[in-house]
């Protein structure tokens, strides 16, 4: 139901008229320049929009490796073959070769992808190069040799750093020599 407006019948207001309402205005944009930016940065955002998710879904694997090692406690003397197995799954999916992979072979892999270092041409620094990586890996295989609380913390801790660290590809030094 519309109302319908009646001129006042007042002698002030008799002789005023309707104010007349201008067009609206376009908010699109008047000149082609600004249809070219526009475009430009939507393409700009869709670039960085697709590299964000790419990145994202190749980086996933160390999320979900980082959390595996977060639920591991020390204490458990069963911790530090599971986080040779983490890492073993990391390593396989890096790379399907390195699933046969064990001791010091294995540790070694794991150093070869930290990022090499430009200007000593060498690993930036070996994670997995001290007597407790040895340890850690005989602890694999022998039952008798056992780590310490502190030692298994720092192979879980090693661990979490090389995850962070490391580079989806072998990294070679600048001589063309692999540092593996």
């Amino acid at each position: 139901m519309s109302v319908e407006h009646t001129v006042p019948s007042t002698y002030i207001l008799r002789d005023l008229h309707d104010v007349a309402i201008p067009d609206s205005v376009s908010w699109a944009p008047q000149t082609i320049g600004w249809k070219i930016l526009g475009v430009i940065l939507l393409l700009a955002t869709l670039y960085l929009t697709y590299r964000l998710v790419l990145r994202w879904w190749k980086n996933r694997y160390r999320k979900e490796a980082i959390k595996e090692l977060m639920l591991l406690d020390a204490r458990d003397k069963s911790s530090t073959e599971r986080t040779f197995k983490v890492l073993k799954v990391v390593l396989r999916y890096l790379d399907s070769s390195n699933a046969k992979l064990f001791g010091q072979a294995y540790v070694s892999r794991l150093n070869a992808y930290l990022p090499v270092d430009a200007n000593t041409n060498t690993s930036s620094s070996a994670l997995f190069s001290d007597e407790v990586s040895e340890l850690w890996m005989q602890s694999l295989v022998d039952p008798k040799v056992r780590l310490s609380f502190e030692q298994r913390l720092e192979v879980i801790q090693t661990a979490m750093t090389w995850l962070k660290l490391h580079k989806p590809e072998i990294q070679t030094t600048t001589g063309g020599q692999g540092n593996v």
